[in-house]
């Protein structure tokens, strides 16, 4: 797992303002897109490229379980529990990558 080079330099009043907000990303990603005044928030674009992540890879798992049937229960189960931990991650105030697949988010260059 490769650990992220940038510096997000993310305040403690962004993580305060924007906890609700990186909680919806996870749910509906492009909330936070449409809203300037948290377009601009370094944390909370932060989780919705985590959420964007997740979303890629639940179609990809969706595709590989109508494919092989036996793994899709294990996917399914897998990708919850990312939801789950993305989740905790935007309420607890945390800026730290999804296991596995969150490394993937500093692609999207949404955190500027």
């Amino acid at each position: 797992m490769a650990e992220s080079t940038r510096n997000l330099n993310i305040t403690p009043e962004e993580i305060e303002s924007g906890k609700t907000m990186a909680f919806v990303a996870y749910l509906i990603f492009f909330i936070p897109l449409l809203m300037d005044e948290y377009r601009n928030n370094k944390f909370v674009m932060y989780h919705t490229e985590q959420s964007i992540v997740l979303l890629i890879v639940n179609i990809i798992f969706s595709i590989i379980s109508t494919v092989t049937c036996g793994i899709g229960l294990i996917l399914y189960v897998a990708s919850i529990v990312f939801l789950i931990m993305g989740i905790m991650n935007a309420l607890g105030g945390k800026v730290t990558p999804l296991p596995l697949i969150g490394q993937f988010g500093e692609k999207f260059n949404l955190v500027k």
